[in-house]
């Protein structure tokens, strides 16, 4: 199981104005992987003058262009694994660019090389809030300043130093759970706080981890019951507005290179 210690951050998004001439690289290459090659996992590499992408799904490509994760995406279901629509990408620009402008010329070579095309709506869609447990909250406000900090303190468990409830609530989005967490709690400022997940992840009798129905670790299951005991918080099963990116049309076999 991988630790959620630095999921908090929020990946930005990026969009041409309306006028401007979208950026482009100035050689790229898109190929689509034939069925039966061998899955391997995502191999990202970003220079100031070269975007790398092995082994990447639309979904891969999607989340670094544009910030999307998963959740904030209405579109075909091989866009995310398990598909056997990978793409191998390499592209260069002239000079060095920012990433930001990097981000820019893949939404464009996107654009031109798959024929993607979305829109932005607001949808009701499913999510977990994040609430005060009845007995209130377990865990004390910070008495320092500075940045917030998430180690390991254990193999399954986490020391959180000045971290607020978005950041926690964000720790837990998917792939650790099903649904997007959004904050309710309504407290503010930045808190300490240990999370230990192990006894909910491994199985008392055997050691070994306790999986869900598709057969990955159980993390759904072990902040479903971790929060209440040890910080005082729960999670309920909600509908709310959430923006998302609607994909209108995508060809899975990118144009010749």
């Amino acid at each position: 199981m991988r630790l959620a210690v630095a999921m908090w951050f929020v990946c930005g998004c990026v969009l041409a104005q309306p006028g401007e001439v979208a950026p482009t690289f100035e050689v790229a290459s898109v190929k689509r992987l034939p069925a039966d090659a061998p899955r391997r996992p995502l191999v990202r590499e970003v220079t100031p003058t070269s975007l790398t992408l092995r082994n990447a799904t639309l979904g891969n490509c999607i989340m670094w262009a544009y910030g999307n994760q998963h959740f904030e995406v209405v579109g075909p279901d091989w866009r995310d694994r398990p598909t056997d629509v990978i793409y191998d990408i390499v592209a260069k620009s002239a000079s060095p660019v920012p990433e930001a402008q990097l981000k820019l010329m893949f939404q464009t070579l996107l654009k031109e090389r798959l024929e993607l095309a979305f829109h932005r709506e607001t949808r009701e869609l499913p999510v977990f809030a994040m609430v005060v447990a009845r007995n209130g909250p377990k865990f004390r406000r910070s008495e320092t300043d500075g940045e917030p900090s998430m180690k390991p303190a254990g193999p399954y468990a986490t020391r959180s130093e000045r971290v607020s409830m978005a950041q926690l609530a964000k720790i837990m989005d998917p792939p650790f759970t099903s649904r997007h967490v959004v904050d309710e709690t309504g407290l503010a400022g930045t808190f300490d706080f240990t999370l230990d997940l192990s006894r909910y992840v491994l199985d008392a009798e055997t050691g070994k981890p306790v999986v869900d129905n598709v057969g990955r670790i159980d993390e759904e299951g072990a902040y479903i019951r971790a929060l209440p005991d040890q910080l005082g918080l729960r999670l309920e099963r909600r509908m709310a507005p959430l923006e998302v990116m609607v994909i209108d049309h995508v060809e899975k076999d990118p144009t010749a290179n």
